[in-house]
């Protein structure tokens, strides 16, 4: 007995171990700025994760070990318990299956997932809402700001309140001590509307706020009395304002954007309190009046992954159980030999392409976009980390498998080695669907519709589906060139087997061609903006040292001419256009790149804009391109120059004849290859593109 209990110690804490590897996964974050306060939060909140994990694993295995029978009446109801003793279910009892099962199942499966991914966030939360908040509301203040229409009435009344007399300046001018106060205002009637706001949750947050509200309300308070003092001195003087109201004016509207700030940290504590999960929170900061832009990866979504693994699903099982009927041979364990196939085929092939795209959200030499070249490397690294996790899949769903087939944990153990020791061949489709997505992903196919963009991709794939599944065949049936891992009684050199897992392998390859690489696209630009912003995001630090050595002002004049010139090629300027520049200056806002506002640089281009409409003079724009020689010999701001150009060209979905020539004297401006700048953009010379990248 007190072996038995010391060896059921000891895979407790190897179990344990996996459970904590598994938390320091899903935990751990690459950010090393952390002050060390922060980071001894972060430790002590990870660590209460950890445990709690380690407890629920400990309440299961308890479970599991002690009390036989509630496992029992668990395996009756799931159809596999009448006649089968309790003790033909020791390994499911072991705690190193229980773990195993643990890790393989709660980050992968849907309903599982969630529950983790709201538990994680609780302790995250816990550890970071301060640091977060600081992020945050430092982007909710270089974001565009809208004050509603709605609000326009209540501001209005509040101004009446503190005898400000502005008119329309409070609501247009970004540059004047009005629009300053307005914006303070208007937070700040959105933060008095907690108070009775249906919401619990922002209630409760208020109340407990009180005197950091009361502070901001009282600070807010002693601006109105300047702003209005000064109103009253511009009145006074006709509007003709000597140095010092001036000096005044700048002072009020920089006092104002301070309390604007302290109010965006507020409602940053706010939304990350009363708030769980990205897409919940970025609405509730839109509500507020802020535009920020989507930080979205371009990894597949989990209904994509889940929706990838069973179509493949789906064709595994309707092809083998065609094949089965054919041969007159169905029955019930057959069936249920094919749907557990079919489940582990579909989930090895769905995270195998999933793991493909993986290295180039997170690795640079992976992704072609950084490197400027075909990432060779990077393709390999998808193929190994896609044959690490599918061995890692198969495992685990062989050893489930085995466990409540009731083998025991060492026959278990025993028949998984010895699955694994003729089926390993299967890891070359897995490396040869992590290599092949990759490379579909990074292939700019020039057909004209997205339609035939899909065909291509699904063929790419098929066919290296096909000669992955002939090889991975052949190695375990002992088709020429190789002698067979099976043994010779289990083998099939029938080409009617052959040809049925070429089927497989075909079908597959279609599905995830077809899917993956589109879905990457999509993901990964979901409008114009986010090409540039991932730039931005990947070069931030570059682009800041090169910003820093260019004079005041030089920046935003290259920035506001290369907007205006491409805007303006095709002679009309859309929305789309001006949101594409909006965005891009938010991005670089939030990195702290720019040496001023984004509404001044909006209103510079508009300003620019209407002078070349008004004198329609061509020649004009070809003087503004001087106005880019500061990023000469300046890399990153050159490229980000062409890629901002590139963006706003494809803001209305197409990148007509004049916005390429316009795109062709930017980068001549720029002195860079216009030939090598225009292939990297997927455009050729002298030659007008049709169609936006997917």
């Amino acid at each position: 007995m007190d072996d038995l209990v010391s060896s059921k110690a000891f895979e407790f804490a190897i179990g344990a171990m996996f459970v904590a590897f598994h938390a320091y996964g899903r935990y751990n974050t690459p950010e090393s700025n952390r002050s060390s306060t922060t980071r001894l939060r972060f430790v002590a909140c990870y660590m209460l994760y950890a445990a709690t994990l380690l407890a629920i694993y400990w309440i299961v295995t308890v479970i599991a070990w002690v009390s036989p029978e509630i496992l029992q009446k668990i395996m009756m109801l799931l159809g596999n318990g009448s006649g089968t003793d309790v003790e033909s279910h020791d390994l499911f009892r072991s705690p190193i299956t229980t773990a195993l099962i643990f890790t393989a199942l709660l980050p992968n499966f849907p309903m599982l997932k969630k529950g983790d991914q709201r538990l994680l966030q609780i302790f995250w939360d816990l550890a970071e809402i301060p640091g977060h908040a600081v992020k945050l509301a430092h982007r909710m203040y270089r974001a565009p700001y809208h004050i509603f229409p709605s609000k326009y009435a209540e501001i209005e009344r509040e101004a009446r309140s503190f005898d400000i007399h502005f008119g329309q300046e409070g609501f247009s001018d970004h540059r004047s001590p009005a629009f300053a106060w307005a914006t303070a205002c208007s937070l700040l009637l959105e933060i008095k509307h907690w108070h009775s706001a249906e919401d619990l949750r922002y209630q409760r947050f208020i109340l407990n706020r009180e005197s950091d509200y009361e502070a901001l309300t009282m600070q807010f308070a002693t601006l109105s009395a300047r702003v209005a003092a000064y109103y009253r001195r511009v009145d006074e003087m006709g509007g003709k304002l000597q140095k010092i109201e001036q000096d005044l004016r700048e002072t009020l509207v920089s006092d104002g954007r301070d309390l604007f700030m302290k109010l965006c940290r507020l409602m940053a504590h706010a939304v990350l309190n009363a708030e769980t999960g990205l897409s919940a929170r970025h609405r509730a900061i839109e509500g507020l009046g802020f535009e920020l832009l989507d930080d979205d990866r371009e990894l597949l979504s989990a209904s994509q992954l889940v929706k990838l693994i069973a179509l493949v699903m789906l064709a595994f099982m309707g092809l083998s159980l065609i094949k089965y009927a054919t041969e007159g041979d169905i029955n019930g364990g057959i069936i249920g030999e094919v749907i557990f196939l079919g489940f582990l085929m579909g989930a090895n092939y769905g995270v195998s392409a999933f793991i493909g795209i993986y290295p180039k959200d997170h690795w640079r030499f992976a992704d072609i976009e950084a490197t400027h070249h075909r990432p060779w490397l990077g393709y390999v690294v998808s193929g190994a980390l896609a044959v690490a996790a599918s061995l890692l899949i198969i495992s685990a769903l062989r050893f489930t498998r085995y466990t409540f087939d009731g083998l025991g944990y060492d026959g278990a153990f025993d028949q998984l080695l010895v699955a694994l020791s003729w089926s390993y061949p299967h890891l070359y489709i897995s490396f040869a669907i992590g290599f092949g997505t990759a490379l579909a992903c990074d292939i700019e196919w020039r057909q004209q519709v997205a339609q035939r963009r899909r065909i291509a991709d699904a063929a790419l794939l098929a066919g290296i589906m096909v000669v992955a599944g002939y090889i991975a065949y052949s190695a375990m049936h002992g088709f020429f060139p190789f002698e067979g891992t099976k043994a010779p009684q289990w083998q099939d050199k029938s080409m009617a087997g052959l040809w049925h897992f070429l089927a497989k392998s075909l079908v597959a390859g279609l599905l995830i061609g077809a899917l993956v690489p589109y879905w990457f696209r999509t993901n990964r630009y979901r409008s114009p903006t986010q090409r540039i912003a991932r730039f931005i995001d990947r070069y931030h630090h570059e682009l800041r040292i090169e910003a820093g050595k260019l004079q005041r002002g030089e920046l935003r004049q290259a920035l506001v001419v290369t907007a205006a010139a491409i805007a303006m090629a095709d002679g009309l300027l859309d929305d789309a256009e001006r949101d594409v520049f909006r965005g891009a200056l938010g991005k670089l806002a939030e990195h702290n790149i720019l040496d001023f506002q984004i509404e001044t640089g909006m209103e510079d281009m508009l300003h620019l804009i209407d002078i070349w409409r008004e004198d329609d003079v061509g020649d004009l724009r070809d003087d503004a391109m001087n106005e880019l020689d500061p990023l000469r010999r300046k890399d990153k701001l050159g490229e980000l120059a062409i890629k901002l150009t590139v963006a706003i060209g494809y803001a209305d979905g197409l990148f007509q004849e004049p916005e390429q020539c316009m795109l062709e004297k930017i980068v001549a401006a720029l002195d860079r290859n216009v030939e090598k700048e225009l292939s990297s953009c997927g455009l050729s010379p002298h030659r007008p593109a049709a169609e936006t990248p997917a």
